[in-house]
């Protein structure tokens, strides 16, 4: 706004293009149709306006397999989940959404996807665009889109924007929702720019003092009810790749899992480059995911935890100085990071592989013979980027 600017009163808040006719087109935070402008007659409502407040939250327990097999097998999800993917600047958090968006949407021919990109770049959203739209996916997907060069109140806006479209589709149309959220941090910083701009009082870490109730008013509209469900995956930016940072606590609390990508895991060549030591799930459990799951998941953390404890020691001593138990742990370690690298179907023109879809039943299988030690003569770069043990070329 500007001295002299014209300002007119509408009486009501952003409109949000919702509704099957909204699907399979970009949208600003005006509402307005960045793929197709000629299409004008879609059905708009207020945002926040389709906030229930009186509905029954319900847990379905119905598995969703990603394809992905770190996912999988580390942090199960569930219909209704939050899912958080931490990481710093360049470690893949985005190609993993997308990943995600792909295999889901191709399994889940009657589910909607919709994506809030808040803050980052357009080139991004323009690529997912046309990738959908080659994939012949855009058709039941929707993009709600505010750059990082637009203001702190559009970025901020947006959310909340593309979440009322998700509660329309879920109330409304009865449908189960799959929401990607790109990049969370970027809504909370813009809040952030917002406050400053307002005078208002940093807290903790230079955060607005609001930053827990602005998250919470989002977080806590993603739900299952009666109707359906909304299940999101939300990318989270890290900080000079702090866990502890302000902003990343204060999603982290609302997640019934969190994906942490690690840029140390990233530099030994593992895509993606996922750490289960640091992520976790609330549904690793034997009662939803079964007792033979659940114990392979325990195993694996238990070698990798070893191993870390080992490597200082085998860095200064070396492999050979270790005893055997020691030794077995090493191999056993090094062949389960490897396996968990995997080629996507989204990297494929550039990384010239073939992206694979893996059963998390072949998943399950591959570890458990890992863990064994049925492999333990072979190098572990022959676990590298393979579908399963089954694949292993000797």
């Amino acid at each position: 706004m500007a001295i002299g600017q014209e300002i007119q009163v509408l009486n009501h808040s952003f409109q949000v293009p919702v509704g099957n006719l909204s699907k399979g087109h970009i949208y600003d935070i005006l509402g307005n149709n960045l793929s197709s402008p000629e299409i004008t007659n879609v059905t708009k409502v207020e945002m926040n306006s389709t906030i229930k407040n009186n509905t029954n939250y319900t847990k379905k327990h119905q598995l969703l397999v990603t394809g992905i097999k770190a996912i999988d097998f580390f942090v199960p999800i569930f219909e209704g989940d939050k899912i958080g993917i931490f990481g710093g600047a360049g470690v893949g958090k985005t190609v993993l959404m997308k990943e995600i968006i792909f295999n889901l949407s191709k399994q889940k021919e009657n589910t909607s996807a919709i994506f809030i990109g808040s803050g980052e770049r357009s080139r991004e959203a323009i690529e997912l665009y046309n990738d959908l739209s080659e994939s012949n996916l855009m058709k039941n997907s929707v993009m709600y889109v505010s750059r990082m060069n637009e203001n702190p109140g559009a970025r901020m806006s947006i959310v909340p924007v593309g979440i009322t479209a998700a509660e329309y589709l879920r109330d409304n149309n009865k449908e189960n929702v799959l929401l990607f959220i790109d990049n969370i941090f970027r809504f909370l910083q813009a809040g952030n720019e917002v406050a400053a701009s307002l005078d208002k009082k940093p807290s903790i870490g230079g955060y607005q003092a609001t930053l827990n109730t602005e998250i919470s008013q989002a977080e806590q509209r993603l739900f299952n009810n009666e109707n359906g469900s909304i299940t999101s995956f939300q990318t989270v930016f890290l900080p000079m790749d702090d866990l502890s940072d302000p902003s990343a606590v204060a999603v982290f609390n609302h997640l019934n899992s969190s994906l942490v990508l690690s840029r140390e895991i990233s530099a030994k060549n593992i895509f993606p480059a996922f750490d289960p030591l640091v992520s976790s799930s609330n549904n690793v459990n034997p009662e939803f995911i079964g007792q033979r799951h659940y114990n392979a998941i325990l195993e694996t953390k238990y070698i990798l935890q070893k191993y870390k404890e080992i490597e200082d020691v085998m860095l200064i001593l070396g492999f050979d100085e270790l005893d055997d138990e020691s030794k077995t742990i090493v191999k056993k370690a090094l062949q389960l990071q490897k396996f968990f690298s995997q080629n996507f179907y989204t990297t494929e023109h550039f990384t010239l592989k073939s992206g694979v879809f893996v059963k998390l039943e072949d998943t399950i299988s591959s570890v458990e013979k890992i863990l064994k030690g049925q492999f333990l003569d072979l190098n572990p770069e022959k676990f590298s980027y393979i579908a399963s043990v089954d694949d292993i070329k000797i």
